[in-house]
Protein backbone atom coordinates (compact mmCIF):
# COMPACT_ATOMS: atom_id res chain seq x y z
CA UNK A 1 0.00 0.00 0.00
CA UNK A 2 1.64 3.16 -0.75
CA UNK A 3 1.99 5.60 1.95
CA UNK A 4 0.31 8.60 0.70
CA UNK A 5 -3.38 6.61 0.20
CA UNK A 6 -3.95 6.86 4.48
CA UNK A 7 -2.63 9.18 7.15
CA UNK A 8 -1.79 6.65 10.52
CA UNK A 9 -2.69 7.76 13.80
CA UNK A 10 0.70 7.33 16.64
CA UNK A 11 0.68 8.45 20.04
CA UNK A 12 4.27 8.85 20.71
CA UNK A 13 4.34 12.30 23.37
CA UNK A 14 2.74 13.23 26.14
CA UNK A 15 1.38 16.97 27.43
CA UNK A 16 2.13 17.74 31.34
CA UNK A 17 0.82 20.68 32.99
CA UNK A 18 2.26 21.78 36.08
CA UNK A 19 -0.02 23.59 38.49
CA UNK A 20 0.87 25.29 41.12
CA UNK A 21 -3.08 26.68 43.38
CA UNK A 22 -2.70 30.41 44.58
CA UNK A 23 -5.73 31.87 46.08
CA UNK A 24 -8.04 29.37 44.51
CA UNK A 25 -6.58 29.81 41.04
CA UNK A 26 -4.35 27.93 38.93
CA UNK A 27 -0.90 29.07 37.87
CA UNK A 28 0.60 26.94 34.60
CA UNK A 29 3.99 26.75 34.37
CA UNK A 30 5.13 27.41 30.51
CA UNK A 31 8.70 27.57 29.10
CA UNK A 32 10.06 28.93 26.47
CA UNK A 33 11.82 26.63 23.94
CA UNK A 34 15.47 27.08 22.63
CA UNK A 35 16.24 24.42 20.47
CA UNK A 36 15.24 24.34 16.90
CA UNK A 37 11.83 22.69 17.30
CA UNK A 38 9.75 25.40 17.41
CA UNK A 39 12.14 27.82 19.10
CA UNK A 40 11.01 30.71 20.71
CA UNK A 41 7.51 29.44 21.43
CA UNK A 42 5.67 29.13 25.04
CA UNK A 43 4.65 25.66 25.83
CA UNK A 44 3.61 23.14 28.84
CA UNK A 45 5.80 20.30 29.54
CA UNK A 46 6.23 17.94 26.26
CA UNK A 47 8.12 15.21 25.09
CA UNK A 48 8.17 11.76 23.62
CA UNK A 49 7.76 8.28 25.47
CA UNK A 50 10.76 6.21 25.69
CA UNK A 51 11.24 3.00 24.74
CA UNK A 52 9.77 0.67 27.67
CA UNK A 53 8.50 3.57 29.68
CA UNK A 54 4.21 4.25 29.82
CA UNK A 55 2.82 7.56 29.15
CA UNK A 56 2.46 8.51 32.53
CA UNK A 57 6.31 7.61 33.36
CA UNK A 58 7.35 9.87 30.15
CA UNK A 59 5.37 12.61 31.52
CA UNK A 60 6.85 12.22 34.99
CA UNK A 61 10.19 12.11 34.12
CA UNK A 62 9.81 15.24 31.37
CA UNK A 63 8.49 17.12 34.07
CA UNK A 64 11.80 16.68 36.47
CA UNK A 65 13.76 16.75 33.66
CA UNK A 66 12.76 19.86 31.76
CA UNK A 67 11.31 22.22 35.59
CA UNK A 68 13.87 20.02 38.51
CA UNK A 69 9.73 19.39 39.79
CA UNK A 70 8.10 16.50 41.03
CA UNK A 71 4.24 16.46 41.49
CA UNK A 72 3.28 16.38 44.91
CA UNK A 73 -0.92 14.85 42.95
CA UNK A 74 -0.29 13.52 39.04
CA UNK A 75 -3.17 12.98 37.54
CA UNK A 76 -4.24 11.93 33.52
CA UNK A 77 -6.05 14.78 32.63
CA UNK A 78 -8.74 12.90 31.04
CA UNK A 79 -7.59 14.56 27.77
CA UNK A 80 -6.29 14.22 24.16
CA UNK A 81 -4.07 16.82 22.13
CA UNK A 82 -3.92 16.02 18.20
CA UNK A 83 -1.96 17.87 15.28
CA UNK A 84 -1.20 16.53 12.36
CA UNK A 85 2.65 15.92 11.80
CA UNK A 86 3.69 17.05 8.26
CA UNK A 87 7.30 15.68 8.53
CA UNK A 88 5.80 11.41 9.78
CA UNK A 89 2.41 12.20 7.57
CA UNK A 90 0.48 11.31 10.56
CA UNK A 91 -2.14 12.58 12.88
CA UNK A 92 -0.61 12.69 16.61
CA UNK A 93 -2.64 12.20 19.72
CA UNK A 94 -1.01 13.31 22.62
CA UNK A 95 -2.40 12.43 26.25
CA UNK A 96 -2.48 14.77 28.27
CA UNK A 97 -0.92 14.72 32.43
CA UNK A 98 -1.30 17.34 35.18
CA UNK A 99 0.71 17.64 38.35
CA UNK A 100 0.51 19.91 41.05
CA UNK A 101 3.11 21.62 42.95
CA UNK A 102 3.73 23.56 46.56
CA UNK A 103 3.61 27.35 45.27
CA UNK A 104 7.45 27.43 47.48
CA UNK A 105 8.91 25.38 44.42
CA UNK A 106 11.87 26.64 42.42
CA UNK A 107 12.06 25.36 38.99
CA UNK A 108 15.07 24.74 37.16
CA UNK A 109 14.62 24.80 33.45
CA UNK A 110 16.57 22.81 31.55
CA UNK A 111 19.13 23.66 28.33
CA UNK A 112 16.12 23.10 25.84
CA UNK A 113 14.43 26.32 27.46
CA UNK A 114 15.53 29.88 28.26
CA UNK A 115 12.79 31.31 30.29
CA UNK A 116 9.89 30.14 31.85
CA UNK A 117 6.61 31.61 33.61
CA UNK A 118 3.31 30.67 35.87
CA UNK A 119 0.12 32.08 34.00
CA UNK A 120 -2.92 32.27 34.47
CA UNK A 121 -5.85 30.92 32.53
CA UNK A 122 -6.49 34.54 30.98
CA UNK A 123 -2.96 34.43 30.01
CA UNK A 124 -3.49 31.32 28.03
CA UNK A 125 -4.27 33.16 24.60
CA UNK A 126 -0.90 35.26 25.10
CA UNK A 127 1.62 32.39 25.32
CA UNK A 128 0.07 29.56 23.99
CA UNK A 129 0.50 29.45 20.21
CA UNK A 130 -1.82 26.13 19.39
CA UNK A 131 -5.38 26.25 20.28
CA UNK A 132 -5.60 22.35 21.96
CA UNK A 133 -3.60 23.98 24.40
CA UNK A 134 -5.42 26.79 25.60
CA UNK A 135 -8.53 24.65 25.57
CA UNK A 136 -6.62 22.31 27.99
CA UNK A 137 -5.91 24.51 30.37
CA UNK A 138 -9.33 25.82 30.36
CA UNK A 139 -10.24 22.68 30.61
CA UNK A 140 -7.28 21.93 33.61
CA UNK A 141 -8.82 25.01 35.03
CA UNK A 142 -12.14 23.68 35.76
CA UNK A 143 -12.07 20.36 36.16
CA UNK A 144 -8.60 19.80 38.67
CA UNK A 145 -8.82 23.71 40.28
CA UNK A 146 -12.30 24.91 40.46
CA UNK A 147 -14.06 21.38 41.04
CA UNK A 148 -12.88 18.52 42.99
CA UNK A 149 -10.33 16.76 40.85
CA UNK A 150 -11.70 13.07 40.26
CA UNK A 151 -9.93 10.70 42.35
CA UNK A 152 -9.85 7.80 39.85
CA UNK A 153 -7.83 9.98 37.41
CA UNK A 154 -4.94 10.18 39.87
CA UNK A 155 -1.65 8.39 39.62
CA UNK A 156 0.37 6.99 42.17
CA UNK A 157 3.35 6.38 40.27
CA UNK A 158 4.23 3.94 43.75
CA UNK A 159 1.58 2.50 42.62
CA UNK A 160 0.41 2.45 39.30
CA UNK A 161 1.32 -0.42 37.04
Amino acid sequence: MDVRQEIPIKSFSIAAYVCRVVLGRGRYLVVRRSTPYLKGTWQMVSGRVEPGETGWEAALREIEEETGLVPDRFYSAELIEQFYEPAQNCVNLVPVFVGFVGADREVQISEEHDAFEWIGVEDAGRYLLFEHQRLAIRDIERRFVQETPNEFLRIDAGRAG
